[in-house]
């Protein structure tokens, strides 16, 4: 097999994660784990401080041992108090980047026995929803540095699951891509034209998926038992009882994707009760959910609309939770189409390895025209994809505005990638000796309106200090530049004549190289099973 077929799409979910390669054939294929499945549950259980268990095991000892088992860790990166070793609630107080190395090691190891590799999986490509900003995209590849991965790049899911079905497809189309997985959601606009990429605009919520719709499912459930038997128990005062009705809650919900109505059966402190679930019902506890994602959806095709690109050819379902017959009902009728479900397991992961494949052929080419490899690497011989992304977040830094402290935004939200610009400011005061600029990421997407914002919308993540080497006068002019580069990530820097800051961004939750290394040597004694 050749080095370009030695690289690996990773779908690293909220619920479940996957992992995909190129194969002989030229096919993207899913590689099952150890349990013969093509998905493993992204749940964690810590049987001690250097065993852990990962997967569908560990989701069943959710509800025995909730204090030991990790799930929906997803949703906690970019979280800062969940990066507090000292205080945060994970067992051992491992954090999210951690934990997620973990999920990564089990999908390796399944991968590497039971797949037919030459060598053992180390280059990926590793997947994120599309909204992640600059923290948890970095904490994002930290994850797999920790496991022990060289992580080639960060694609986003939607255009991962774009990637997977362009290659299908005979003509050029504009698609929207609705992404609902089990813990995030993401709509993004994109052109597809074979395996060309671009992205026009993106949006969602990496808080909202399928586990609401189960939890709004469990809490219906659990008033249905109190009013059977008398009592008036809440979800969240056993953890145990949640973590149960949340399975069952799960197991219900794919059951009524095919059946019109589910029988639920709960016991709980020796009382029981019976309860029957409708579609009907189901779909009415939930269309606050859903209704969510159809706002996300119009928002996006909005911003599509104001940078030219009007309509779209049709609506691409992927994610898990798409699978919901909700879903499509309601996006067919509020936007006239007829939404297709694609692959949605699994589509995330093999766009990701076909993308890893390029990715590995596009470094194995500039290696060589640098002279640090002898031998030109063959053109591959599988699907060729190239991709335009789009930032998701807002990037700016705080000014003075008639002496009130704001925030000036300087690339917006939906700008192709990579994208670079300059801005330029002035010192406050006479004879300064410092600049103090914060770096801010916020959720505004319009440049006419939103340029200058007050701080308190935004999210600092990082701010620096220059000391001056001389007192500069009032007025003296400051160059900010901001860069992101095709993974979404954020680089920075500022100079007053020769006074240089060159970030190198520190950002909570974000590892310096010692605690990279450290993290990495923790993991490494801990046994993954």
């Amino acid at each position: 097999m050749d080095k370009s077929r030695a690289v690996y799409g990773i779908d690293l979910g909220t619920t479940y994660s996957c992992v995909s390669q190129v194969d002989k054939f030229d096919q993207a294929v899913v590689l099952r784990n150890f349990e013969g499945d093509a998905t493993t549950p992204s749940a964690v259980y810590f049987e001690g401080p250097e065993k852990v268990i990962v997967g569908k095991e560990a989701k069943e000892m959710l509800a025995a041992e909730p204090e030991n088992t990790v799930v929906f860790v997803k949703r906690e990166m970019g979280v800062d108090a969940s990066f507090d070793k000292a205080t945060n609630q994970f067992p051992y107080h491992y954090d999210p980047a951690e934990i997620s190395a973990f999920i990564l090691k089990k999908l390796v190891k399944d991968a590497n026995s039971l797949g037919d590799n030459p060598e053992p999986i180390k280059d990926v490509v590793i997947t994120c929803p599309a909204y992640f900003g600059t923290k948890e995209r970095m904490q994002t590849k930290q994850a797999g540095e920790i496991a022990g991965l060289n992580v080639l790049a960060i694609i986003n899911e939607p255009t991962a699951a774009a990637i997977a079905y362009g290659v299908k497809v005979d003509e050029p189309k504009r698609v929207l891509v609705y992404d609902l997985g089990g813990g995030t959601f993401d709509v993004t606009m994109i052109n597809v034209d074979g395996g060309a990429i671009k992205v026009i605009a993106t949006g969602g919520d990496h808080h909202l998926g399928g586990v609401d719709w189960d939890t709004a499912l469990a809490e219906y459930a659990l008033g249905a038992y109190n009013e059977q038997n008398g009592t008036s128990y809440p979800l969240d005062e056993d953890i145990r009882l949640k973590n149960r009705l949340l399975i069952d809650a799960e197991l219900k919900k794919k059951q009524l994707t095919a059946k019109e109505s589910v029988k639920w059966n709960i016991d709980y402190e020796g009382r029981s009760a019976r309860v029957e679930i409708t579609r009907e019902l189901f779909d009415s506890l939930t269309s606050n959910l859903l209704e969510e994602t159809v706002e996300a959806t119009r928002r996006v095709i909005e911003i599509a609309e104001q940078k030219g690109y009007k309509g779209f050819d049709e609506i691409l379902l992927v994610g898990g939770s798409s699978r919901m017959p909700q879903i499509k009902a309601r996006l067919d009728r509020e936007f006239g189409c007829d939404a297709k479900l694609s692959d949605p397991d699994e589509c995330v992961a093999k766009g990701a390895a076909i993308y890893a494949m390029n990715e590995a052929y596009r470094i194995a080419v500039r290696e060589y025209e640098e002279g640090d490899e002898i031998v030109k690497p063959e053109p591959i011989r599988g699907d060729r994809t190239t991709v335009v992304n789009v930032t998701s977040k807002t990037y700016g830094t705080d000014v003075l505005v008639n002496g009130e402290p704001r925030v000036q935004n300087i690339i917006f939200a939906n700008t192709s990638l990579p994208t670079k610009r300059t801005m330029e400011f002035s010192t406050s005061v006479e004879n300064q000796q410092a600049i103090s600029l914060k770096v801010v990421e916020s959720d505004f997407t319009n440049p006419d309106t939103e340029s200058i914002v007050e701080e308190k919308f935004c999210t600092v993540l990082e701010e620096h200090t220059l000391k001056l080497t001389k007192q500069w006068p009032k007025g003296t002019p400051v160059s900010v530049t901001y860069a992101i580069d095709n993974e979404g990530v954020l680089h920075v820097n500022a100079f007053v004549d020769k006074d240089v800051i060159d970030f190198d961004l520190k950002i909570t939750g974000v590892k310096n190289q010692e605690e990279l290394e450290a993290s990495k040597e923790a993991i490494e004694k801990t046994v993954v099973e």
